[in-house]
């Protein structure tokens, strides 16, 4: 009797050994993928095919292995209602891990979970849009097509929005956070508190004057925003639009803020909204009641001219010309402090008059940079979106020119020959070294926000923040814990499976094989991904080992609690692993193998599942 004890024990521990090794070999690829991308950068097109080739290898693997093995044994019902619990409980888990920076594990979770949230905040911006008067009564397609043409711009607390006098280009509507108004005619107090779904600036926006507000966030606050020549184009073809800009050009609030804030006559009034509507019944657009000197002609005979930001140089005189009807002209008296270390950088200033002092706290020694006419003044921190580094005070009383950063971003999606200049001066070394010496990035850091910029423009978006860059896995706390355990939640069900599998039958070579060639090209790209984020090369190679070891263990573990289960019961556990698996496939592997490398996708993702299949012929 206990010989046969003795030997039932070793049988157990044989078929334990065997599962833990199995989940070994399964899991080995995933740290020889990411050695591989530490001396490997394969064009896009080659990473697709692996990434592929091993989706379509699991694929075949799973088809065979599990869903065959179920439908074999007459577990159906198993089998159908395993996958889909398989594949509903890894979407939930899943979006759990993304939602707490788990996404940023590989490139397609990063990509899905991009698109979600893209797909969400689209939808949202419909439905603001719709709460607002002026587009209430637009058509689903209208408000769409405006929806698409809003601007998104976040701010830190404390930010300025736009200044009295500022041009109002753009109306705001707050997605989260909240704005203050603060009037200077009563001293700065606060006029009014906005927050979610709020609308700010429509009076400015419709009438096409300076604002005569001063606008503040006083917390973190993401503002979408419609540029005034994306309203102006849907005028010319919506009669929907133009009947309710009429409305409210007509309107008692229209006349009593511009009496109020501009100081114009009733008479006035009167025959601006009278020459305002004709206008905008003729020819679809506002006159302006109000118009602003901003010294343009004395702009453009500077522009070629400009220091320390020479985009202006070369650019056509068309160019010039609406960069210099956006500028806005200010005077300020000696001692105003333009900015200050770690305030945001949303303004660039040219000098036109006088002289601006510029000191660095941290090196309070040396003799203060004194700037004068025809200075740029705060140029890197405004193209890289870092925060400011250095004070500037005026030395004497000033005149310049002020470029909002709202501008020059819709300038810079508008003007190829602008993006041009922008690209040529963000690759100069002195951009580099102004991240790492004063923003204090890392050097691969540094070089990759530049690549980084270059690429948006090329694609048509707008340079990033290199302070969102640099704070991409700060602003989730926890997420390289919830990356591993994300990338754990990836490698648990077929860890699983493995062990089910072996108590009843000899690990299958096409399953274990499927899983190794699968593995490889995920661990490749996602460390690939990991290292772009800033993950050191130490905490890659330790991420992918733990987890490798972790799926032999879970292998194991499943050896043992599924021995005396019945083989129904084992169907449906391996089902569940299926749907997960496949449900993985489809949500992340092939998308990304997709958006890298296209049509090649299908051919890839055929020969995978090919090699599969030729291995179990042989099994």
């Amino acid at each position: 009797m206990r010989e046969v004890d003795l030997s039932e024990i070793a049988v157990s521990e044989t078929i334990i050994l065997k599962a833990f090794l199995a989940g070994i070999v399964s899991a080995c690829s995933m740290p020889l993928g990411s050695v591989t991308s530490l001396f490997w950068s394969p064009r896009n097109r080659i990473l697709a095919f692996l990434i592929a080739f091993g989706g379509g290898a699991l694929l075949a693997a799973l088809v065979i292995d599990l869903v065959g093995s179920a439908r074999e044994k007459g577990h159906l019902l198993e089998l159908v209602i395993g996958s889909i619990i398989g594949s509903l409980f890894f979407t939930l888990v899943n979006r759990m891990v993304n939602d707490s920076g788990g996404f940023l594990r590989k490139p397609s979770t990063t990509l899905v979970h991009m698109t979600q949230k893209e797909t969400q905040r689209f939808q949202q911006r419909i439905a603001r849009l719709r709460r607002i008067n002026l587009f209430r009564n637009l058509s689903l397609p209208e408000r769409q097509a405006l929806a698409k043409s809003l601007l998104v711009s976040r701010y830190p607390k404390g930010a300025t929005v736009y200044s009295q006098e500022d041009p109002s280009e753009s109306l705001y509507i707050i997605e989260k956070g909240q704005v203050e108004l603060l009037d200077p005619q009563a001293e700065l107090s606060r006029f009014t508190l906005l927050s979610t779904n709020d609308t700010f600036g429509k009076f400015a926006f419709l009438t096409g004057s300076p604002h005569k507000m001063v606008a503040v966030t006083t917390q973190e606050t993401q503002l979408d925003i419609l540029p005034r020549p994306d309203f102006e184009q849907l005028l010319q073809t919506s009669p929907r639009l133009v009947e309710a800009t009429e409305q409210l050009l007509q309107s008692e609030s229209v006349a009593s803020y511009l009496q109020q804030r501009h100081q114009l006559t009733v008479l006035q009034v009167r025959d601006w909204i009278a020459s305002a509507i004709i206008s905008l019944r003729q020819k679809r657009i506002i006159p302006p009641p109000i118009n602003v000197e901003n010294h343009s002609q004395e702009f453009l005979n500077l522009a070629r001219q400009i220091r320390r930001f020479p985009v202006f140089k070369h650019l056509p005189e068309a160019d010039l010309r609406e960069i210099a009807d956006r500028l806005v002209y200010r005077h300020f008296e000696d001692g105003y402090a333009f900015f200050q270390p770690q305030e945001l950088s949303d303004r660039l200033y040219i000098i036109a008059r006088g002289e601006v002092e510029v000191l660095n706290p941290n090196t309070p020694r040396k003799k203060p940079l004194i700037l004068s006419w025809g200075d740029a003044l705060g140029e890197l921190s405004f193209v890289t979106g870092a925060p400011h580094t250095v004070t500037a005070v005026a030395k004497t009383d000033v005149a310049v020119w002020v470029l909002r950063k709202q501008d020059f971003e819709e300038m810079l999606q508008q003007s190829k020959d602008l993006e041009t200049e922008v690209s040529r001066f963000l690759e100069q070394p002195k951009i580099t070294e102004y991240l790492q010496k004063r923003q204090h990035f890392e050097p691969n850091k540094a070089g990759a926000w530049v690549q980084q910029a270059l690429k948006n423009m090329n694609a048509g978006q707008l340079i990033p923040s290199a302070t969102a860059i640099s704070g991409a896995v700060q602003q989730h706390e926890e997420a390289p814990i919830a990356i591993w355990v994300g990338l754990l939640m990836d490698g648990i069900p077929e860890a699983l499976t493995i062990g089910a599998h072996i108590v009843s039958a000899p690990i299958s070579p096409s399953l274990l094989a499927g899983l190794f060639i699968s593995n490889y090209p995920e661990a490749f790209s996602s460390s690939a991904g990991m290292k772009h984020q800033g993950f050191s090369i130490p905490r890659i190679l330790l991420m992918w080992t733990s987890i490798m070891l972790i799926t032999g263990i879970l292998a194991a573990v499943g050896s043992v609690a599924f021995a005396e289960v019945p083989e129904s019961i084992v169907s449906l556990l391996e089902s569940i692993a299926a749907g997960a698996m496949l449900t993985v496939i489809s949500e992340t592997m092939l998308p990304e193998a997709y958006a890298k490398g296209g049509s090649i996708v299908g051919i890839s993702t055929l020969l995978g599942f090919l090699v599969i299949i030729l291995i179990k012929s042989l099994d």
